[in-house]
């Protein structure tokens, strides 16, 4: 049965300014109601701080609330070789520490979120296809022994679309490889999220539940950027705008995204993940109890 959880990049920007510490800020996301958290490294350390991870470790088992997954940005593409290996044996260190910590998957990104959008075409795509596979096969058999899955995110502009990612899922031919579904960011490349969930909710083995405000490349609402997509406006690849919401105030189809899920045969964590401007520990409260809400509403009669 699927737990639901609260992913820490939620609040990380109380880390990032001290505001929260990173065991603080677990234990307010802890008392929302998470029954499962996602640890996003933004403002901590968890390879270079092994103490921090007994911290965490520690926090888990006093609140009864399991860390489930460790998601962690990355890049293996346009790179030297020099700088391939280097980003692999990074990504290497971080695997061995969520098995140190039982992290039972990673997610692990293949192109970098501000890859230029000339470099995100279809041919370019199918161009480094190859290494993308290569690369994902390399970090499960890494994994493996460890005990861990590797999540692939559609995230960013290149590796993202239900097409380009169903390309990868069924391209890796490993047991411990997996889709994490986030359903906001389908709309980064102008997918609809409604349609892409239904598609690939067969590959999914963790959920983001996001929601955002979308308006066409015509309505410009000000303030917006290409790629600044926490607590502002950014644009899709096709330049609609997009922002952040509160979960079920944004014009994503929530309850229509939480029918499919239930009426599927996803049993795996759902995450919310906030990044809308309001503050951020209220957004990512009123997220979780309409997360919870639409998810008891969604039910199958």
């Amino acid at each position: 049965m699927s737990r639901l959880g609260i992913s820490i990049y939620g609040v990380s920007r109380k880390i990032r300014t001290g505001e929260l510490t990173p065991i603080a800020a677990f234990d307010k996301i802890c008392d929302m109601g998470a029954e499962v958290v996602e640890l996003v490294p933004f403002g901590f350390d968890l390879v270079e701080t092994p103490a921090l991870r007994g911290e965490f470790r520690a926090a888990s088992a006093r609140r009864g609330v399991p860390i489930g997954n460790y998601s962690l940005n990355a890049n293996f593409l346009l790179l030297t070789k020099e700088q391939y290996a280097a980003e692999m044996a990074r990504v290497k260190r971080h695997i061995d520490m969520a098995s140190d910590m039982g992290i039972p998957t990673v997610r692990v990104d293949s192109a970098s979120f501000r890859r230029p959008l000339s470099e995100n075409t279809i041919e370019k795509f199918e161009e480094e296809l190859p290494l993308i596979v290569s690369t994902y096969e390399t970090l499960c058999d890494y994994a493996a022994p460890r005990g861990i899955t590797i999540l692939l995110e559609n995230h960013g502009f290149h590796a993202n679309g239900s097409e380009r990612v169903r390309r990868i899922m069924t391209s890796v031919k490993r047991p411990n490889f997996g889709h994490q579904l986030d359903v906001g960011n389908y709309t980064c490349v102008d997918d609809i999220p409604e349609i892409a969930v239904k598609k690939m909710i067969g590959f999914a083995k963790t959920i983001h539940m996001k929601d955002f405000y979308l308006r066409p490349a015509h309505r410009d609402p000000g303030g917006s950027t290409q790629f600044e997509c926490e607590n502002a406006w950014f644009r899709s690849v096709n330049g609609t705008y997009l922002r952040g919401s509160i979960l079920a105030q944004g014009d994503i189809d929530v309850w229509d995204v939480m029918r499919t899920i239930r009426r599927s045969s996803f049993d795996g964590d759902i995450y919310l993940e906030y990044e809308g401007m309001e503050e951020c520990e209220y957004g990512t409260a009123v997220s979780f109890s309409n997360m919870k809400r639409i998810w008891d509403e969604a039910a199958p009669v």
